[in-house]
């Protein structure tokens, strides 16, 4: 027997989960996120994990280990890049600057908001004698020798991380890749992104922003990725996969090599696990929540999959990707709370991190934060359970909201408690209801999935304040994200620009392009150790109508088997038609369609959702604790029950709490939760 590790680094806490590969057992624990060197976090969790297994037990080596990092997101956000230079066709230095003259979407109200500067100043924004026309052909020849003196001009300066980018290189890559060459003649050792390669897409500021961005990430993630594999090889785990924002995984050195790739991967792990989850549940459509220390990630599932985006933006920066589609607010267990210069409430974007913590850790934290609210109000209990957990302190927890909220409003502390908890709370709905609208969906008519350490104790609570009439918390909640890293896919996707209006485009045309793909997407895969019989190829169609600037991605639906239909261009004009009406309330009734890109997308078995061995005695109710609810605005004496106690089947009604491992799941006056075969609770409204 031996087991799989599935890690996920959030801004607290450095989550763990074992699985056993025999029997599926699951084991978690938890550490204090280490910022200075987040391995040791890692390491610390995977420790006091298998210190949990059975004595018998503690010596079975693990298969591998697999990691969601937010290492490349952070250093977008927080400005830490290193310094680059970009190489592009002459005349087009600016693109990254001028950018699609626009302004944020909200700075239409704040004139303070404006657009990040470029990630590469202009002096080291390098043009190229060299143009490729938009049928592929070369318009100018690559002038090498003018390229070679400018590279020795570089060479002087430190710059080891170069970006290029050339006009229509997406159509015929030749320059730039000739151009890669010569660089490394000139510049051994230098990290080098070509745009072809990492995004091969039309619109130059995307395309070369995004090429900038991976670029500027290898000299930081390389370093981690390597020793992160050294150091666990050392701790005899001999295999490291990274988890993709697409969702899938992959092995530390493709990661290391294409890093853009990773960006805002670390939500991605849970909403797969949801998924997977939903799926086995017979439940095909979700809403999904993930509240940790830091954020509120949202994420839905539609068809029982992940829906996915191909375009998003990390601190104000484009980056075209595909990756899951994942919205984040800034409403944590940690988040800051105190009282503005006008005398209202306010949550803050900060959060009190690991270190020190919220004021309830007893780590020297003094600053008032969400999980001290839901202390003080008795929505938590003083053990923070699970493996790695600690006990709560409720007095630094009063002091800290005194000292900011309550004195400064001259309330008393629950009051004080209490007005956190509806900002907050009013932040999150308002946050779930714009990101589920955008995509036309109606969340009364879909169940709410809630995890992450501190999502059990709001879930149900947004559920109710948006209609919504159930809510799903699984077990090992607090862990959830790193349970999806357990039964992720290994992926490789591949992309093609086609821009061919429907009525010119053959259906063997698409085909021919989806073999040439799902060919090179198979060989990644199998060189990192994919079984070739467990791959499945799917494939989809960006479209348009004609002279439209943006396209919206059209998938039929169909696993690729090496053939398509006669009638497949048609059907994609039909369900293309379909989505833009559902999106946009507009159907071009005889309109020139147009498909701009195809996509494939090459991944792996997912591991089925482990089914966890349920207890079989009496359920135990701890006793009995004063909680107050938010909707009620009041306080109930709830049971407090016990969740490793539950058996299958077993019912409770609000109000109540359920205690688990790092997490505690309120259920409101109102409320029916019912104990299912995951161990999940599902809670429907009564009535």
């Amino acid at each position: 027997m031996t087991y799989r590790i599935g890690v996920d680094i959030g801004g607290t806490f450095t989550d763990v989960v074992l699985l056993d590969l025999a029997g599926g057992k699951l084991t978690a624990a938890k550490a204090p996120t280490d910022y200075g060197d987040p391995i040791n976090g890692i390491l610390a969790a995977w420790r006091a994990a298998v210190a949990a297994l059975p004595e018998a037990r503690r010596s079975e080596p693990a298969e591998g280990l697999n990691h969601a990092t937010t290492l490349a997101t952070n250093a977008i956000i927080e400005g830490k890049l290193p310094q680059g230079a970009l190489l592009t066709t002459r005349g087009f230095r600016d693109v990254i600057d001028i950018g699609r003259i626009q302004r944020p979407v909200e700075a239409i109200y704040d004139m303070n908001i404006d657009n990040p500067q470029p990630l590469i100043p202009r002096h080291l924004r390098l043009e190229v004698d060299e143009r490729i026309g938009s049928r592929g052909e070369v318009v100018e020849p690559l002038d090498e020798a003018t390229l070679r003196a400018t590279l020795k001009k570089l060479k002087g300066s430190g710059i080891r991380a170069i970006a290029v980018s050339g006009l229509f290189s997406f159509v015929n890559p030749a320059h730039e890749k000739r151009i890669a060459e010569i660089i490394a003649e000139e510049l051994p050792g230098a990290d080098v992104s070509i745009s072809s390669a990492i995004s091969p897409e039309m619109r130059e500021f995307e395309r070369t922003t995004t090429t900038v961005i991976d670029v500027l990430l290898k000299p930081i993630t390389a370093p981690y990725l390597r020793r992160l594999a050294e150091r666990l090889r050392a701790q005899g785990i001999p295999r490291t996969r990274i988890m993709l924002a697409s969702g899938g995984l992959t092995t530390t050195d493709l990661a290391a090599g294409r890093p853009v790739g990773i960006v805002n991967s670390g939500p991605s792990a849970g909403v797969i696990a949801s998924a997977n989850l939903g799926r086995r549940m017979g439940i095909e459509d979700l809403v999904t929540i993930d509240m940790g220390g830091t954020s509120l990630d949202i994420g839905t599932v539609e068809n029982g999959h992940p829906v996915q985006r191909y375009e998003s933006k990390i601190a104000g920066y484009p980056i075209r990707m595909p990756m899951i589609d994942v919205a984040a607010v800034a409403a944590g267990g940690g988040s800051i709370a105190h009282v503005d210069n006008v005398g209202y409430v306010q949550v803050s974007r900060e959060s009190a991190g690991s270190v020190p913590g919220p004021a309830c850790y007893g780590r020297g934290g003094l600053r008032p934060t969400i999980t001290d609210a839901d202390l003080v109000l008795g929505r938590l209990g003083l053990v923070f359970g699970g493996t790695g957990g600690f006990k709560l302190e409720r007095e630094p927890a009063v002091r800290a909201i005194r000292a900011e909220i309550a004195d400064r409003l001259k309330i008393d502390v629950e009051e004080a408690a209490a007005a956190v908890l509806r900002i907050i709370q009013a932040r999150m709905v308002k946050a779930i209801s714009s990101h589920t609208l955008e995509k036309g969906l109606d969340v009364r008519d879909l169940p709410l999935l809630v995890y992450g350490g501190a999502g059990p104790t709001h879930g149900v609570e947004l559920a109710d304040a948006m209609s919504m009439n159930t809510a799903i918390i699984p077990y090992l909640a607090g862990n959830f994200s790193a349970i999806g890293l357990l039964v992720a896919p290994l992926r490789w996707d591949e992309s093609r620009m086609v821009l061919k209006h429907t009525d010119t485009l053959e259906a063997a045309e698409i085909a021919a392009l989806v073999t040439e793909m799902d060919a090179a997407a198979r060989k990644r895969l199998v060189e990192t150790g994919a079984d070739p019989k467990t791959l499945t190829t799917r494939w989809l169609m960006h479209m348009r109508y004609a002279d439209q600037a943006y396209d919206v991605p059209v998938d039929l639906g169909q696993a690729w088997t090496g053939k398509i239909g006669d009638d497949t261009v048609k059907r994609l004009a039909d369900a293309f038609d379909d989505i833009h009406f559902r999106r946009y309330a507009y159907r071009g009734h005889g309109e020139a369609v147009e498909c701009v890109q195809l996509r494939v997308s090459v991944a792996g078995r997912e591991v089925e959702f482990p089914t966890p061995e349920v207890a079989r005695g009496p359920a135990e109710r701890i006793g009995t604790r004063k909680i107050y609810f938010t909707h009620e605005h009041a306080w109930f004496d709830a049971a407090v029950w016990a969740w490793a106690s539950l058996p299958q089947g077993f019912t409770l009604e609000g109000p109540a709490v359920v205690e688990g491992e790092g997490s505690s799941a309120l259920i409101p006056p109102g409320w029916r939760a019912e104990l299912d075969a995951f161990r999940s609770l599902v809670v429907k409204r009564i009535g």
